[in-house]
């Protein structure tokens, strides 16, 4: 039997290591999404270590059976451990792989990135689609070689797309600038909730034999013009204006891989529900 063969039966009959398989995880980086993963991992598999840049979130983490840690888990990391890094889309996440491929990378490396990494996309997308030519997707693009490199098949990428839940995301932008930010009519916005964004993490650290790179949206997603002016009803602001339409098709998110592997069910499926204040 050939080595994909072997691999899609695992993923597609085993879909969990065994549960008394000894592993800890490291969290480099416990914002938002980074807090939810290690909340969700300690009552179950054990002991999780959570870095952070201030001490503001250590008593939530202590709360969640989470040892709080700052900076950086570069002298801790152990061979067997899984280490999670979620510095989405910014600069400190290339930094970060940087300095942690001084040392072998530990049995499951899971890295955030961002659907940044399209630029400005349209058209279908799919894990293979390449990288957009501005300069924020060639940064994210250079994070994830990067890290490839590093983690050869112990790496999963999971790019991310905007993340929301109550009192966070667009509609908290938009609340607070008061108006619609000027852009194409019809370019798609790619959303996910930040627990399903936390349960394909947490499932991408836990699948025995992972693809390396997954497109995490959950699907079908909004345009521009559906959101915004659904979003500027909802707080009783004027119709948002917009630039001029795109030339070429929106984009259109082929999440099947994530659905088929990580989040065959997201608990929220409706983008509307980035509406709630």
């Amino acid at each position: 039997m050939s080595r994909s063969a072997r691999e899609h039966i695992l993923r597609t009959v085993t879909p969990h290591p065994p549960p008394d398989s000894p592993r800890r995880l490291v969290v480099f980086g416990c914002g938002t999404l980074g807090t939810l993963v290690a909340a969700r991992w300690a009552p179950a598999h054990g002991h999780c270590l959570g870095f952070t840049r201030t001490e503001s979130r250590h008593a939530a983490l202590n709360a969640h059976g989470v040892v709080p840690r700052l900076g950086s888990p570069l002298t801790t990391l152990q061979p067997d451990d899984h280490l999670l890094i979620a510095l989405p889309g910014t600069p400190a996440q290339r930094q970060a792989v940087a300095e942690l491929a001084v040392q072998p990378a530990p049995a499951r490396v899971v890295m955030i990135s961002s659907t940044g990494y399209y630029g400005q996309p349209t058209g279908t997308l799919s894990e293979d689609t390449p990288p957009g030519p501005d300069a924020r997707a060639q940064e994210i693009a250079e994070s994830e070689r990067l890290f490839a490199a590093w983690t050869g098949e112990r790496g999963v990428v999971l790019r991310t797309g905007g993340l929301y839940q109550r009192g966070r995301g667009p509609l908290s932008a938009l609340r607070n600038s008061g108006r619609a930010p000027l852009g194409p009519p019809d370019r798609t916005l790619a959303l996910i909730h930040y627990e399903d964004a936390a349960e394909a993490a947490l499932q991408a650290l836990l699948h025995p034999a992972p693809e390396r790179c997954y497109l995490n949206v959950v699907t079908p997603c909004p345009t521009r013009r559906d959101f915004y002016l659904a979003a500027c009803v909802v707080l009783g602001l004027p119709d948002p204006e917009f630039d001029a339409p795109l030339k070429l098709p929106p984009a259109v998110y082929d999440n099947s891989r994530l659905r088929r592997d990580l989040l065959p069910a997201p608990s929220h499926p409706r983008w509307q529900e980035s509406l709630l204040p």
